[in-house]
């Protein structure tokens, strides 16, 4: 970001489960019914600044390799883009 400069959104494609994406669709519903202008963006900004605020970047490598490694038992495809090392494996190398 241009210190200064204009502050802009940047768009990326991302992949959600179909829980996650029936989820995040159901709370910006929800929020527009209750007359707030929420958006699937708005609470994907909210889950990034959280974790931002909340762990470290090697807590965060942790859980993410962890979360990787269980998610691929339901959704397999996930290992057609590469899986992660165990933290473990990678601490005894």
């Amino acid at each position: 970001m241009v210190p200064g400069g204009s502050k802009t959104y940047h768009k990326v494609t991302t992949s959600l489960t179909a829980e996650q994406h029936e989820w995040i669709r159901r709370v910006a519903a929800q929020a527009q019914l209750e007359g707030v202008s929420i958006t699937a963006a708005d609470v994907i900004r909210l889950a990034l600044t959280r974790l931002q605020e909340q762990l470290t970047e090697g807590e965060l490598r942790t859980e993410l390799v962890a979360h990787v490694l269980k998610e691929v038992e339901q959704y397999p495809g996930r290992a057609n883009r590469g899986l992660p090392r165990s933290t473990e494996s990678s601490r005894r190398s």
